[in-house]
């Protein structure tokens, strides 16, 4: 990538990103690096190609993406250092094996418990050792409760204390 520019721009949602990234193409020539979701669905799209390309790309990209959603920032790079292309190679290569990948697919590959839940599995659980443990797994915890009062989409955005309490409570059902 030494010696090429880099052009990027950041919408909310993939469908502006989306737009943009086939405008952006359409309009010069350059090469689509990849689109990357950061996060709070934030969609990066990432170009490369000479100066003047990438720049007329960036801009109808983002031209294109506003029109459908909101483009939060762009940026052209005009000659990028040799070491950045290292960078943005790991970012994309990241995206696909990424730990919330990971642990997603380690979820549905696990086998799911029986309706006894986690009292088979003797575990013990009180409340110190439920308030120790991380939203994340408190989260994981609560699916494996096929009984528990939350469905996958209010487990996602519980609070911890509401995933103790359903988690506790539907552990002292099974213990029962």
């Amino acid at each position: 990538m030494k010696d090429k520019a880099l052009g990027s721009f950041e919408t909310i949602g993939f469908i502006p990103a989306l737009t943009g990234a086939d405008a952006a193409l359409k309009s010069a020539g350059v090469k689509l690096l990849g689109c990357r979701y950061v996060g709070s669905g934030l969609v990066s799209v990432l170009l490369s190609g000479d100066v003047s390309s990438v720049k007329v790309a960036v801009e109808s990209g983002c031209s294109a993406a506003v029109q459908v959603g909101t483009v939060t920032s762009q940026s052209v790079i005009a000659r990028t250092a040799d070491g950045l292309d290292g960078v943005i190679d790991d970012r994309l290569k990241g995206q696909k094996n990424s730990p919330k990948r990971a642990r997603i697919a380690k979820l549905k590959s696990a086998p799911r418990s029986s309706k006894k839940g986690a009292s088979e599995k003797n575990i013990e659980l009180n409340s110190q050792s439920l308030t120790s443990m991380s939203v994340v797994k408190l989260r994981e915890l609560a699916r494996q409760f096929p009984g528990i009062p939350l469905d996958r989409r209010k487990i996602r955005s519980a609070r911890k204390d509401e995933l103790i309490d359903a988690i506790s409570n539907e552990y002292q059902k099974n213990k029962e």
